[in-house]
């Protein structure tokens, strides 16, 4: 029997009528999307799984332990990370400075990325490997190097550990950032709409990698709005609408027309 990693009870959207609620069980090792039309209801139900929305009753079943909101936080960028469209921009292309240059940034739109550093640093940025010297510690630059050389093996793209990030196309700054959660030992990845302005050929390689990393045990939750992506990339769909979730399925099971008709229809 195949074993949930999460489950989402008696969630409640702002605004939603009385006695409706978001339930959602995401099985361990898939890719799990969910397809919807409303940003704001993504928005509120991201925002509880990344632990910004503490207030509400609902609970997170997690590797079989029940958690209450205001304990989720703790597994955000632990257990839990997220990638979205804006994750990868480049800060200094941003003169408005409307993307926030840190992941604990206020605002919904965080770059992640350290556009001057190369992808060595940026994937180890803060979890740099040391070596001792006496009673001295320094990052170990040769270490981090090779980690991260085995780690850009894994791409279809060739990259390497001392390019700067700045000079990355969007589609390799986002498989980078997929690296990240990778050796962070990422156990759930969200996905939000992380390929909307790539080519297609540049989506079929970050789905492709996607799979990769389901192999390598990771469990993928994926938001997007587009019923081809689901059936590119996807193991299991649910479809958010109305403020609930109208029915969770398996995508090999299911024909466009069917999906296309739960999103669309009344």
């Amino acid at each position: 029997m195949e074993q949930n990693i999460l489950e989402i009870k008696n969630l409640k959207f702002e605004e939603q009528p009385k006695n409706t609620y978001f339930n959602l069980k995401v099985q361990k090792n898939s890719i799990h999307s969910i397809l919807f039309k409303n940003d704001k209801l993504k928005k509120q139900l991201l925002d509880f799984l990344i632990g910004e929305k503490v207030e509400v009753e609902a609970e997170l079943n997690y590797q079989g332990t029940l958690l209450k909101p205001s304990v989720i936080k703790n597994l955000y960028q632990d257990q839990i990370f997220l990638i979205n469209q804006y994750s990868a921009v480049n800060p200094d292309k941003d003169p408005l400075g409307i993307f926030k240059f840190n992941k604990k940034g206020e605002g919904e739109n965080k770059s992640t990325v350290f556009p001057e550093m190369t992808i060595a640093e940026n994937i180890f940025f803060g979890r740099e490997p040391l070596k001792k010297f006496l009673f001295f510690k320094s990052i170990d630059n040769q270490k981090m190097i090779e980690k991260t050389a085995e780690l850009l093996e894994l791409l279809e793209v060739e990259l390497y550990p001392d390019q700067k990030m700045l000079e990355l196309s969007p589609l390799e700054k986002q498989l980078v950032e997929l690296l990240k959660t990778l050796s962070c030992g990422a156990e759930i990845i969200l996905i939000d709409q992380a390929v909307i302005e790539l080519s297609e050929s540049e989506k079929q390689i970050f789905f492709d990698f996607m799979q990769q990393l389901k192999q390598k045990g990771i469990t993928i939750i994926y938001f997007t709005k587009e019923i081809e992506e689901v059936f590119a990339v996807s193991d299991f769909v649910s479809v958010l609408k109305e403020e609930q979730n109208k029915g969770t399925r398996k995508v090999s099971e299911l024909e466009y027309n069917e999906l296309a008709l739960l999103l669309m229809g009344k």
